[in-house]
């Protein structure tokens, strides 16, 4: 299942279930929201009102390894996992059962954790590497870019934070040499080289830099509130490309 297809499943009335976000195997860096994170989701029970919940989009039989051989979906757990920690300040703590189901206490668990107070759901399933997904999660703070994911689908990639909505955009480059920012592409023929930087502003706008075929700088750029990206070729030699980054970044 995808994050779309999960978002429509959600959607029927006869779901009767939601979650905030969503996690698949198909997508790096792009994660699905369903529900406002200052609302409840309806799927842990009369855990409903003190969590965030990410769903999935796996089977709670999976083994370790299968759960491993996922690195696009455990990527992406982790990055939610360490945007929820920095957002809300959320310590490292994994919780017992008995922590779980105390309103009080704070940290990280399953749905499992929740037993029957919690619609004695078993997943994440015991296979689930939660280990692997904190030390992910730790080691992607303070802004540093997560590695892309493995399987060779992404040449480069930057991440930035939007400071007006505080969400995470990820910007990169294919292996088609197209550039894309947090799933779809801003343009199918940019034909890059290399890059890719990302810089985001008080205001909102964004400003994708990336270097062509031709060695030279050229930038994307999208103002607030649009979906459209302006092009640029700054006809820069590559060699300034680094400075440059580092100048957007300020």
């Amino acid at each position: 299942m995808t994050i779309e297809s999960l978002g429509n499943w959600f959607a029927q009335t006869a779901a009767q279930c939601s979650s905030h976000h969503g996690a698949d195997q198909y997508q790096r860096g792009l994660l699905g929201a369903y529900v406002y994170e200052q609302y409840k989701a309806w799927t842990q029970g009369n855990a409903n009102p003190y969590c965030l919940s990410l769903e999935m989009c796996a089977y709670a039989s999976w083994s370790r390894s299968t759960w491993l051989g996922k690195p696009i979906l455990v990527d992406n757990a982790a990055e939610w996992l360490r945007y929820c920690v920095d957002k809300y300040k959320i310590p490292w703590t994994l919780l017992s059962n008995a922590q779980a189901q105390d309103p009080n206490a704070r940290g990280i668990c399953q749905h499992v954790n929740f037993g029957s107070w919690g619609s004695g759901h078993h997943d994440c399933g015991s296979g689930f590497p939660m280990d692997v997904v904190i030390d992910k999660a730790k080691k992607w703070g303070g802004g540093s870019t997560p590695p892309p994911a493995t399987g060779g689908l992404l040449m480069s990639s930057d991440v930035a934070f939007d400071p007006r909505s505080g969400q995470q955009i990820i910007a990169y480059i294919d292996t088609q040499g197209r550039v894309c920012c947090n799933g779809g592409l801003v343009d199918a023929a940019s034909n890059a080289r290399s890059g890719v930087g990302l810089a985001i502003n008080a205001d909102g706008k964004k400003v994708i830099t990336y270097t062509n075929q031709g060695g030279k700088l050229c930038t994307y750029e999208q103002n607030p509130g649009s979906n459209t990206w302006g092009w640029s070729d700054r006809g820069w030699n590559a060699k300034l490309l680094s400075l440059s980054t580092r100048r957007l970044s300020n």
